[in-house]
């Protein structure tokens, strides 16, 4: 593991870690906002040490970088089903109860919505689309064949890691989110169903793996893939 990829996991693992503890207190709303945004700045700081491919001058290219062009369909695809199928459960099961255990000790507790987690998540979507713009209409840093594929290859790991870490942030609310519908299912003496908190279970599982996939990735070397380095050699 570089240092990049031990600034975005050592921002993964504070914002979890932080995250968890807030929802435990009244606190609760601030919970993704803490999780998302040591998130970003592990990002960023990995992009800072992982410095772009030195280039003899700016250079100006006939050709209009698309980010449809750079952007992975992939994370995209999975970050919007998991935000979808979390609207759908929170649309038909009732919110739960505040975690904090305050309905055991004071038989009620502070009422509990999701506004906080919608809005980061939007905040967080539009600031990455905003990021992945500026990377991919940068000024290319080289004119030369190989200054070219190099700042090409830094190009769409850039683009990859602010992919990845989205979808990271977003299967992370969805499988604790998911997981608290479930605990509250479990409950059957409070109106739950089992059978849906075993269902709602296995649903967060698959978003832990989705968690376990793009996290991983943020720690890994990334490798351009044959496509990809056909694209980067080409004079822009």
């Amino acid at each position: 593991m570089d240092t990049a990829a031990r600034c975005r996991a050592l921002g993964l693992a504070l914002g979890a870690g932080t995250g968890f503890a807030l929802t435990r207190t009244y606190l609760f709303d601030f919970a993704p906002v803490v999780l998302a945004l040591c998130l970003s700045i592990g990002v960023l700081a990995g992009e800072a040490v992982s410095r772009r491919p030195p280039g003899e001058r700016r250079a100006a290219t006939l050709r209009t970088r698309r980010v449809r062009d750079y952007l992975p369909f992939r994370p995209i695809a999975v970050s919007l089903a998991l935000t979808s199928t979390l609207a759908a459960l929170s649309w038909w099961f009732h919110t739960p109860d505040h975690p904090g255990h305050q309905v055991i000790y004071f038989g009620t507790a502070a009422p509990v919505t999701l506004m906080a987690t919608w809005a980061t998540l939007a905040t967080v979507a539009i600031l990455t689309l905003l990021s992945v713009w500026l990377v991919v209409r940068s000024p290319q840093s080289a004119s030369q064949a190989g200054g070219v594929a190099a700042d090409e290859a830094w190009r769409r790991a850039t683009v990859n890691h602010l992919a990845d870490a989205y979808a990271t942030l977003s299967a992370t609310i969805f499988t604790a989110a998911t997981f608290w519908y479930a605990d509250a299912q479990m409950d059957w003496r409070g109106g739950g169903s089992p059978i849906w908190g075993f269902a709602l279970s296995l649903l967060a599982g698959l978003g832990l793996a989705a968690v376990a996939h793009y996290a991983g990735s943020l720690v890994r070397p990334r490798h351009i893939t044959a496509p990809d380095r056909a694209a980067a050699v080409e004079v822009l």
